[in-house]
């Protein structure tokens, strides 16, 4: 019983393939998911600074060119 679950149709965009594996293969490099990341410097890991920043420059290369990026 209940109600159908309907799932709406989106536009395929091969962006959304190259980020994620862009995503992938930084998660795989660094060791570390964005969760524990913090977790992981408070405990003394000062490479996963790297992962950091990593997220930190591609969060602002997202925000500079999102207007450029299809809806």
């Amino acid at each position: 019983e209940g109600e159908a679950l309907v799932v709406p149709q989106k536009k395929y965009h091969h962006g959304i393939i190259i980020g994620s594996l862009i995503f992938g293969f930084g998660w795989s490099l660094t060791g570390a998911c964005p969760g524990p990341l913090y977790a992981q410097i408070g405990a003394g890991f000062s490479v996963v600074i790297v992962g950091l920043l990593a997220a930190l420059a591609g969060t602002w290369t997202f925000g500079r060119f999102q207007r450029f990026l299809p809806d």
